[in-house]
């Protein structure tokens, strides 16, 4: 006799293993044997709103183009509706819960956490400010009752999420046999036991063998949470960098003879090829504004300001609470929370700068500042202006920036036709941008895959941040101890992904920071901070390179 999954109508044959879930959507070829789309692939669609590749996907695909697995599983820590939710991805969210993707779902935590601390899809948009993604969500969690998900076919309960059941420590003397994120983040119950491992359900079998010598060693190690970090609490301090666009000719004057910067410069001349200071003290400036030369130029200068402020107030360099940086900023941010050295991160700035000054010669490119237009009327007008090119062509928002501010990138025809759109629906600015790339945007996709094979060898050298990190393609914090592949797979993502700016801002304002330091040349961030929170940029101060 075939089955019926719980929770669905579909009725599945009994060749197909029937553990975990499965798109609730009908399809002749959903249970195909040689079905080859992956969940990761179906996160990525999810994450980057390319709705008809997640359609296909999930409903009008082939055995070759058709998701046949576990539509609830975990990505590194999250699902699919959590990558669509958090991006702002509204028909994908749609998408997915006519899939049936459970809302009730949350994020899964590394061990010595509680489950239950891990966020829903809901509590993710709600950072994010994505207020009709909420209503959805809202919604849609009153109609699968909580709990329904069966991850592996081995039962659930209110804290189980494909990860260790809470509080089934080595402690009590078993272990849950049911695999997750305690394995995937390399914990191995096996080393606290030489024998089999229990079912955590065979409570009566507990009972009845004892635990020996042979069983358990007799000084097993109890599991605890990670330590809190040694020395003074983290002060309400925010570091913050600026990225490409804050260039300007005689930047690192004011900086350049501090030992710590001069040191700096030393090692960049090696690693780059050519004097760096020369070029930002005397330009040309059209060469500094070359992706290729500015972003190096930018990522040593946020470093520089770090090293003043080290002079004018260690402690908010030693002891700040979070940092985030804007774009190419972020790389300098994470540098400053010692995720990895002066050196590793200027080569790999230098590779991303170049990668994205050939990708951007590919085809004509552009990008447009826009102000005074809410996002869902922007982002209708980018489809608008996208249909008017042709099939082939970019338009959508690459920075949301503050309230009403953004920057669109996509290709030339439809950014110039984006441009007459936002004039022509009240947009306060719509100004095109000195840069020849669409960035953030698919039009980078051939610099991501260089991007991407770089940030794979540099990983064994990189280290777990040490100050909580606010990460662009997701305006989510990535807390001290971070398991640095979470680092790269979002560095991956943020070069075609919108630049999640003000959420980031407005959720570290949530979390407490009521201290902010612009470190970098110009003050264009602190300008945003006066859009974004106008108290906030009273306590917002430029260290100026």
């Amino acid at each position: 006799m075939p089955e019926y999954h719980p929770g669905t109508d579909i009725e599945i044959p009994d060749a197909v293993p029937t553990s975990g879930f499965r798109c609730a959507i009908s399809n002749t070829k959903r249970y195909m044997r040689h079905n080859a789309v992956e969940v990761k692939e179906v996160c990525e669609a999810a994450y980057t709103g390319d709705y008809a590749l997640l359609q296909e996907m999930l409903s009008c695909g082939d055995e070759r183009n058709l998701f046949n697995g576990d539509l609830n599983a975990h990505v590194n820590n999250i699902t699919a509706l959590h990558m669509a939710a958090m991006s702002g991805q509204t028909e994908c969210v749609e998408l997915l819960l006519k899939a049936k993707a459970d809302p009730h779902i949350k994020e899964s935590m590394h061990f010595g956490n509680d489950p239950e601390d891990g966020k829903t899809s809901l509590e993710y948009s709600k950072a994010a400010g994505y207020d009709d993604i909420c209503e959805i969500l809202e919604n849609c969690e009153k109609d699968p009752p909580y709990g329904w998900y069966v991850p592996s076919g081995d039962g659930n309960n209110a804290k189980m999420y494909n990860c260790w059941e809470w509080g089934k420590a080595p402690a009590k003397g078993y272990f849950s046999s049911r695999p997750g994120a305690a394995e995937a983040n390399g914990f191995d119950p096996m080393k606290y036991g030489t024998g089999p491992l229990k079912d955590d359900d065979d409570e009566e079998e507990q009972k009845q063998t004892p635990l020996t010598a042979t069983t358990r060693p007799a000084a097993a190690p109890v599991m605890k949470a990670p330590a809190a970090p040694v020395g003074p609490p983290p002060l309400p301090v925010g570091i913050l960098f600026p990225g490409q666009g804050s260039q300007y000719v005689k930047m690192m004057s004011t900086v350049k003879d501090i030992p710590a910067v001069q040191e700096m410069l030393k090692k960049a001349n090696e690693i780059l090829g050519y004097d760096v200071l020369e070029l930002c003290l005397n330009g040309p400036e059209a060469k500094l504004e070359e992706t290729r030369y500015c972003q190096p130029a930018m990522f040593i200068a946020g470093l520089a300001g770090l090293e003043k402020l080290r002079q004018e107030r260690e402690e908010a360099v030693t002891r700040f609470q979070f940092t985030a940086g804007l774009s190419l900023g972020e790389y300098t941010a994470l540098c400053a929370a010692g995720v990895f050295t002066f050196e590793d991160g200027l080569k790999i700035v230098q590779l991303r700068g170049a990668a994205m000054q050939e990708a951007a010669a590919m085809s004509k490119q552009a990008m447009l500042s826009v102000a005074g237009l809410e996002k869902d009327k922007l982002a209708s007008l980018c489809k608008d202006a996208a249909k008017s090119e042709g099939p082939k062509a970019v338009c959508q928002i690459a920075n949301e920036l503050f309230p009403k501010g953004f920057s669109c990138a996509g290709t030339e025809k439809a950014i110039l036709d984006l441009k007459d759109l936002a004039e022509a629906n009240g947009a306060l600015q719509a100004k095109v941008l000195k840069t020849s790339g669409g960035f953030h945007t698919s039009l980078m996709a051939p610099a991501q895959e260089r991007l991407a094979k770089a940030l794979d060898e540099l990983l064994p050298n990189m280290q777990p941040p040490k100050h909580t990190v606010y990460m662009n393609a997701s305006a989510a914090p990535l807390a001290p101890g971070t398991d640095p592949k979470e680092i790269v797979a979002l560095l991956k993502k943020q070069l075609t992904s919108p630049v999640l700016w003000e959420p980031s801002v407005q959720a570290m304002i949530k979390a407490g920071v009521t201290e902010y330091y612009e470190v970098g040349p110009m003050k264009q961030i602190k300008a945003m901070m006066k859009r974004i929170n106008p108290k906030v940029w009273g306590t917002t101060t430029n260290v100026e390179v």
